[in-house]
């Protein structure tokens, strides 16, 4: 075999740690669209209502990224924080499918459902603003926008 025969990168490379990654995601997470129009905002109970569209429910490692910050929206002064949400790549499920990776967007929600070491995570909603990632991540990593102020029980 010729000495620079073979790709860089060893095919096992992708699986071979996965495991430990996969270990790291202690929480449990659902990401939902809600199309354009199909909200209908009640101010009596302050509460929406509407379809959504459930795109992944399972596993994920919930990451801050930053410092929290203040908004420059005068109509809505509120503390931000960006933080990564890291799905495992080939155990997505999306409505009991093994296997499949969702077509997350950006402006997509993702509500946490449990979190055994931080149950302050399931007080917050998180908005997808950020998708794009490696051509050999072994993982899907989501950038997502916190607003510090809304506690999502109390709404």
């Amino acid at each position: 075999m010729a000495l620079n025969s073979r790709g860089a990168i060893d095919p096992r490379w992708l699986t071979h740690n996965q495991a430990v990654g996969y270990g790291l995601q202690l929480a449990t997470v659902e990401i939902y669209s809600t199309p354009a129009g199909n909200q209908v905002y009640d101010p009596a109970t302050n509460t929406f209502s509407g379809s959504k569209t459930l795109l992944y429910t399972g596993q994920a490692r919930i990451q801050p990224t930053s410092n929290p910050t203040e908004s420059t929206d005068s109509y809505n002064p509120t503390s931000l924080q960006v933080v990564r949400i890291i799905l495992p790549l080939n155990k997505n499920t999306l409505a009991g499918s093994e296997g499949v990776v969702p077509d997350i967007r950006t402006n997509n929600k993702v509500r946490v459902t449990t979190s055994a070491y931080n149950s302050q995570l399931l007080a917050f909603s998180y908005e997808v603003i950020g998708i794009l990632n490696s051509s050999n991540a072994w993982e899907r990593t989501l950038i997502c926008r916190v607003d510090m102020e809304l506690d999502i029980n109390n709404v």
